[in-house]
């Protein structure tokens, strides 16, 4: 563990001591996720960071803490305006498949874009254009999104190709069919490969710094007293678990950092 990662993994930790009753399933599920993009925002240079998709605000709090002056976009800014408030983090609302940018050109350092790619329902490189102006010479955007090569999913698919199963199972695709307007949003579009990522970065005008695969979620749900309590899939996820910390290319979310060329 580096610097960099301690730094970030105590942030992170500090953060939930202090917020414990903010939304703690969605902190445990996306606790290494913080850490990892974390870690990664403190190796870059500059102080003025954008990110994409606030919401529930756990992340946002993390890089004030961290000593960033944050700005953000979400679709629904109201429904933690009283976050915002409290932190100093002015949040605008948008829209990104559809609506201009809320904020001025070469504003910003720093750009995170974290598991939000796969939710666009229109193809990424607009957006990844329009982020290019916003950010100042030399800065930098990094997107994560879940790895369309991650073990686990792979592993479903197997088993429903099998089994003669449909992709997407039936309460998925019901949950899928009665979303409405920008609700639609809280599905996955589709998910990428790194390559893909990178060939995105390069139609775009960017430089691509640095591309890597984290275990984000491989972890969540291997606390020891559920050894006893559910044997069988603790048993299942310690095997995916063991094979993405064999096979980095399997793991279950992928990053790239984009750098804006000068």
């Amino acid at each position: 563990m580096n610097n960099y990662t301690q730094r970030a993994s105590h942030i992170v930790e500090t953060y939930h001591q202090r917020n414990p009753e903010s939304k703690p399933e969605y902190f445990r599920y996306h606790r290494y996720r913080f850490t990892a993009v974390l870690a990664q925002v403190l190796t870059l240079p500059g102080k003025r960071v954008l990110e994409i998709g606030v919401n529930p605000g756990h992340f946002t709090e993390m890089l004030v803490d961290a000593g960033y002056e944050v700005s953000g976009t979400d679709l629904f800014p109201e429904h933690r305006a009283d976050v915002w408030q409290r932190l100093g983090v002015e949040v605008r609302r948008w829209n990104i498949d559809n609506e201009p940018s809320p904020y001025d050109e070469a504003a910003f350092d720093i750009i995170v874009f974290s598991e939000v790619i796969e939710h666009l329902a229109n193809p990424p490189l607009e957006a990844l254009e329009l982020f290019h102006t916003m950010l100042k010479p030399n800065g930098h955007l990094i997107i994560t999104t879940p790895n369309q090569f991650y073990f686990k999913s792979r592993m479903r698919t197997l088993f429903d190709v099998l089994f003669w199963q449909p992709f997407d199972h039936t309460d998925e695709f019901n949950r899928w069919a009665q979303l409405r307007s920008e609700a639609r949003y809280y599905t996955h579009s589709r998910l990428f490969t790194i390559p893909q990522l990178m060939w995105m970065a390069n139609e775009s005008a960017y430089t691509v710094a640095q591309h890597s695969y984290h275990s984000a979620y491989e972890w969540v749900g291997l606390e020891w007293p559920r050894v006893l309590k559910v044997p069988h899939r603790w048993i299942v996820k310690a095997f995916i678990a063991v094979v993405s910390a064999i096979f980095p290319g399997a793991r279950s979310m992928i990053m790239i950092v984009m750098k804006k060329n000068s």
